[in-house]
């Protein structure tokens, strides 16, 4: 009988931590560069950005590159990356990160962490 209590304590705490692991608590900073990430993601997608946007785009970006896991989420979510690159294609096309960033935009991670799945054929 202990077996079971003990079994049955150990699956109620596996279930536990997975549950707190999907709720993650974030710094206001971070929820309010996620927020707007998102809002300028979709007014470059909708054409509606404009040049003043850039300011909010640098340090949105520069908040969200401290948690990576959250950056490759929310990448992998709206395409951040390539709606950077399209907005300064846009406004900025001199600016001297692009190069650099189309080719990050170019190369879609297959998961979060950026772990590629599946097609472990040969290489030709």
């Amino acid at each position: 009988m202990n077996t079971v209590i003990l079994w049955v304590g150990l699956a109620l705490l596996v279930a536990l931590l997975t549950f707190l692991n999907q709720k993650q608590v974030y710094s206001s900073k971070v929820k309010k560069a996620y927020r707007e990430l998102r809002e300028l993601a979709a007014k470059v997608r909708a054409e509606q950005s404009e040049a003043a946007d850039l300011a909010g785009w640098e340090t949105s970006l520069a908040e969200m590159e401290k948690h990576p896991n959250e950056f490759n989420k929310l990448d992998n979510e709206i395409g951040l990356r390539r709606a950077f690159v399209q907005y300064l294609e846009r406004h900025y096309p001199r600016d001297a990160r692009l190069p650099d960033l189309q080719e990050a935009a170019a190369y879609q991670k297959d998961s979060v962490w950026g772990i590629k799945m599946g097609d472990y054929g040969p290489k030709k």
